[in-house]
């Protein structure tokens, strides 16, 4: 099953976020933004299970 993220919009005092970790000026990071990633969902999701855990 086809997990979905939920959006967080409370910061956790505990927990960093990638953004302030990582060079958000590097190539692939660049190149994430460039990405077209509801396509790619949408041709992955038939190959999970509608029922079950959902994918992490």
């Amino acid at each position: 099953m086809l997990g979905k993220i939920k959006q967080d919009l409370q910061q956790n005092l505990f927990k960093t976020r990638l953004t302030e970790l990582i060079n958000m000026d590097h190539p692939l990071v660049k190149l994430a933004h460039e990405i077209s990633w509801d396509k790619i969902e949408a041709e992955f999701e038939g190959l999970f299970s509608k029922e079950g855990r959902p994918s992490i």
